[in-house]
């Protein structure tokens, strides 16, 4: 009897050792076979392969976070709705920290230049740390609503306070209130 199951092991083993092999190295990846260097994008499809995204079409810039301001809504009775983003266009991950709970700052000047009306004027922020973690390719997005103003041109400046940083990503739009 233990020689019968020393027979049946050497079996098993051999068997187990077989599908072992047979699973490993038969796979031919596209790389090696073309000679590639560098991954090909894709989802495990092999007949379908995804393209890279081609220069102009949001893909990844490096180097720089880049900073934006528009006029989402124009003026109505609730005001005038303007959005400031920030896009990391960078392969890193970006954080900026905060001394405060406040993470933006804009100002409105009249077409003289005065400031009329600055958003941290009016606020309180907590004294605490707090952070803004952009990873590759991810935004943030700060809508302000605009309102109670005299007829005239105006200038509206946003910009990001950071502590610690030499690029507060500062956006200006000059509008008209009616």
């Amino acid at each position: 009897m233990p020689k019968r199951i020393k027979v049946i092991h050497v079996i098993l083993l051999t068997i187990c050792i077989t599908i072992a092999i047979s699973g490993c190295g038969k796979e031919n990846s596209s790389n090696q076979s073309e000679g590639r260097e560098e991954p090909v994008m894709g989802d495990g499809k092999q007949e379908e392969e995804k393209k890279r995204p081609e220069e102009g079409q949001n893909g990844i810039v490096a180097g720089s976070i880049e900073s934006s301001l528009k006029e989402l809504e124009p003026q109505s009775d609730k005001g005038i709705l303007f959005r400031y983003v920030l896009k990391n266009q960078t392969e890193k991950e970006k954080v900026y920290q905060f001394s405060t709970s406040q993470k933006f700052d804009y100002v409105i000047k009249d077409k003289n230049g005065k400031i009329v009306y600055q958003y941290s004027k009016n606020h309180m922020f907590m004294q605490v740390l707090s952070s803004l973690k952009l990873r590759q390719g991810d935004t943030f997005k700060q809508d302000i609503l605009v309102k109670d103003l005299e007829p005239g041109t105006y200038e509206l400046e946003v910009w990001l306070t950071p502590k610690g940083e030499s690029e507060d990503h500062r956006q200006k739009i000059t509008f008209n209130w009616n």
